[in-house]
């Protein structure tokens, strides 16, 4: 599992839709888990409520079956990111 993220933009492999990661920050109950925050780039008005959110390190980098929406293993054929890196998105808005 990584240990870093860039900050950024990022893709959600379901939706098509792109996320800002803001950073890394650690649960003030566990130590050992680290946590992504980041905020949608979208306005959804049947989406109501808080818009910053946060998922563990190890599932916002995990690999996922589309058909299933679960957690895979990497080698898995059908396996994609659950979030990919969109660096000429945030190299154009920067």
């Amino acid at each position: 599992m990584p240990t870093s993220l860039p900050a950024g933009v990022y893709r959600h492999y379901k939706a098509d839709r792109h996320y800002l990661v803001l950073g890394l920050a650690h649960d003030a109950n566990d130590d050992a888990r680290t946590a992504v925050v980041y905020v949608p780039l979208y306005v959804d008005p049947a989406e109501p409520g808080p818009r910053l959110a946060v998922r563990t390190l190890e599932d916002f980098t995990a690999w996922v079956d589309p058909s299933t929406r679960g957690t895979v293993d990497e080698g898995t054929p059908s396996a994609v990111r659950r979030f990919t890196f969109v660096p000429e998105y945030s190299s154009e808005t920067s």
